[in-house]
């Protein structure tokens, strides 16, 4: 199944910075493959539902092994029938293309 969401990962009971452990969860979903885009808040992704599983896995496993006490992961899944997503462009793309298109 192929799937779009948002996944933001939380480590608990750092320093104030996240940035060491955000910089390793990027670096595995670069690795994975999975089309995404990083944000403040978080990372839009698409994707395969069964490798968008083992990419969270990993990332959680990445900022545990890398000093964390806890981490806190939220993710988003959507999926649908009526379009194939994986043909499709993420959908903040899609409204930049708009944005441009009316300038």
């Amino acid at each position: 199944m192929y799937v779009s969401g948002e996944i933001q990962i939380v480590p608990i009971g750092t320093e104030a910075s996240f940035t060491r452990y955000i910089a390793q969860v990027k670096t595995i979903l670069n690795d994975s493959g999975l089309q995404h885009t990083m944000h403040d808040s978080g990372t839009n992704f698409q994707g395969d539902y069964a490798l968008v599983s083992q990419v969270v896995q990993k990332c959680m496993e990445s900022v545990l092994e890398n000093g964390a006490p806890r981490v806190l992961c939220f993710v988003k899944f959507g999926a649908r029938t009526d379009k194939d997503y994986s043909k499709e462009l993420p959908a903040a793309e899609k409204v930049q293309r708009y944005l441009g298109a009316g300038q």
